[in-house]
């Protein structure tokens, strides 16, 4: 059975740094299906530093744009690897837990007057 949920992938604005009208973050929201991590995964991982936590699948790979952090059940994670399947047009994401950096709720994106 798939497991569908949803995840934000955030996009970190450096420019914020400062600026009290410009928002620290970009976040999208997107369908995903989560798997578990092979175990060769895990273990090529840690040899280069990392402790990855979750793999997800996003149906489809044009949602995908690059980000380097994504919120997925309420947690922040790092996104440490990311492969592109082009038999399926879907996008694997290898995620290590950010540790101490609680995500914030979610917040829906504001629809814009006069739609």
């Amino acid at each position: 059975m798939k497991r569908v949920g949803i995840v934000y992938l955030i996009t970190e604005n450096p420019e914020a740094r400062g600026v009290l009208d410009v928002p620290a973050e970009k976040r999208r929201k997107t369908y995903c299906e989560e798997r578990s991590l092979a175990m060769s995964e895990v273990y090529q991982a840690r040899a280069t530093g990392h402790a990855p936590s979750i793999r997800l699948v996003l149906p489809q790979d044009f949602e995908y744009r690059g980000e380097t952090v994504c919120e997925y059940k309420g947690e922040r994670y790092a996104i440490i690897r990311e492969y592109r399947d082009e038999k399926s047009d879907s996008t694997e994401l290898t995620l290590e837990r950010i540790r101490g950096n609680a995500a914030q709720p979610a917040e829906e994106p504001e629809e814009a007057e006069g739609n």
